[in-house]
C-alpha cells in the first residue's frame, strides 16, 4: 500500500498548481488595484514622486503578474533593479541596494532557464534536509556579515536593519529559485524586516520614494501570504485526488497479477499441443475401458468356481450311488 510521507514527497517534488481559481484571479486584480490607487494618491498628495509610483507599479506587476520562469520577468527584474537602485542608494541603504543589482537579476536569468513546469506558482513541498539546512544557515550567517560590514565600510544608515533585511531577501530569492517549501518562512521575514526599514527611513529621514516601497513591500507580504494558504489548499485537494488515484492502480494491479497467476495455473494444466490433447483423450478413454473390464471380471470369476465346484460334487455323489448299488 501506499506509504503517506514518502507519496507525499515524491508527489510534490516539481509539482505545480496549474490552475487559478476564479476567487483568486480576483483578489489578485483587487490587490493590485488597491495599491495602484494608494501609489497615485500618494503621487497627488505629493508623498512621493512619479518615479517611485512607477516602481510601485512595475514591481506588483513582477511579482503578482510576472511568473517565475516567464522571459517577461527578466524585464520586469531589470527595469526595478535600476530604479530601486537609485532609491536605496538615495536612502543609504546600500545592502538593499546591491541586492537587487548584484543577486536579483542573476537570481532571475537563473530562475529563467530552469525547466519549470507551465503554472502559475513555483513553491513546492520539497524539505531542506538536514545537511543542507547547515549550509544554508552558514550561508545566511556569512552573507548578513559582508552586508552589516559592507554598510559599516560606505557608512549606510540603520546597518544592521539594512544588513539583516537584504540576507533574508536573498535567501528567500534562493530558495525560491530551488522550489523548496521554505522560502515562505524567510520571504515573511525578509518582507517584514523590508517594510520595517523602509518605515524607519520614512519617519526619520523622510526620504522620497520610502513611502511608496514601503507599500511595495506592503502589496508582496499580502500577495505572498494569501497565496501560501492558497496554495497549501490546492496542494492537499491536488495530494488527496492524486492518492486516490494511485490507490485505484495499485489495487487494479493487484487484481491483475491475481488473474495472470490464475491464467498461468489453468494453462500450465492444459495439454500444450493438439498431439498432447488427443494422446490424453486417448490415455482417459483406455482407463475408463480398463477400470469397466474389472469391475466386469470380478463377478465372472466368482460365478464360474461356484458351478465347478457344485459339478463335481455332484459327480462324486454319483459315482458313490454307483459302487453300493
Amino acid at each position: 500500500m501506499i506509504n503517506d510521507q514518502r507519496f507525499f514527497q515524491e508527489f510534490f517534488d516539481g509539482q505545480v498548481v496549474k490552475e487559478e481559481t476564479q476567487n483568486y484571479k480576483l483578489f489578485k486584480v483587487l490587490l493590485f488595484s488597491c495599491f495602484s490607487a494608494i501609489g497615485l494618491f500618494l503621487v497627488f498628495a505629493e508623498f512621493c514622486s512619479v518615479a517611485a509610483f512607477i516602481l510601485l507599479e512595475l514591481g506588483m506587476f513582477w511579482n503578482i503578474y510576472s511568473n517565475l520562469e516567464s522571459k517577461v520577468s527578466i524585464l520586469f527584474s531589470v527595469a526595478v533593479a535600476i530604479i530601486y537602485f537609485y532609491f536605496a542608494i538615495h536612502a543609504k541603504l546600500y545592502a538593499n541596494a546591491l541586492i537587487y543589482i548584484a543577486a536579483y537579476i542573476p537570481l532571475q536569468m537563473m530562475a529563467v532557464s530552469k525547466d519549470y513546469s507551465e503554472g502559475s506558482f513555483v513553491q513546492i513541498k520539497k524539505k531542506i534536509n538536514d545537511y543542507n539546512k547547515i549550509l544554508f544557515i552558514m550561508f545566511f550567517v556569512g552573507i548578513l556579515i559582508v552586508f552589516t560590514l559592507f554598510n559599516y565600510g560606505v557608512n549606510g544608515r540603520l546597518t544592521i536593519y539594512d544588513g539583516l533585511s537584504a540576507s533574508l531577501l536573498v535567501c528567500s530569492a534562493v530558495l525560491r529559485n530551488e522550489r523548496y517549501f521554505e522560502y515562505y518562512v524567510f520571504r515573511i521575514f525578509a518582507l517584514v524586516m523590508s517594510i520595517i526599514v523602509w518605515l524607519l527611513v520614512y519617519v526619520r529621514y523622510a526620504t522620497d520614494g520610502s513611502i511608496a516601497i514601503l507599500c511595495m513591500y506592503l502589496s508582496y507580504l499580502i500577495f505572498d501570504v494569501v497565496t501560501f494558504f492558497y496554495q497549501n489548499k490546492t496542494y492537499v485537494n491536488q495530494y488527496m485526488l492524486e492518492k486516490e488515484r494511485v490507490k485505484k492502480l495499485e489495487e487494479q494491479e493487484l487484481i491483475d497479477k491475481k488473474l495472470k497467476i490464475y491464467e498461468e495455473q489453468q494453462k500450465a494444466n492444459k495439454p500444450k499441443t493438439k498431439a498432447g490433447e488427443a494422446v490424453t483423450k486417448k490415455r482417459i478413454a483406455a482407463k475408463k475401458v480398463e477400470d469397466k473390464t474389472e469391475e466386469i471380471k470380478k463377478p465372472v470369476k466368482k460365478t464360474t468356481t461356484k458351478k465347478a465346484t457344485k459339478t463335481v460334487t455332484t459327480k462324486t455323489a454319483k459315482t458313490e450311488t454307483k459302487k453300493t448299488k
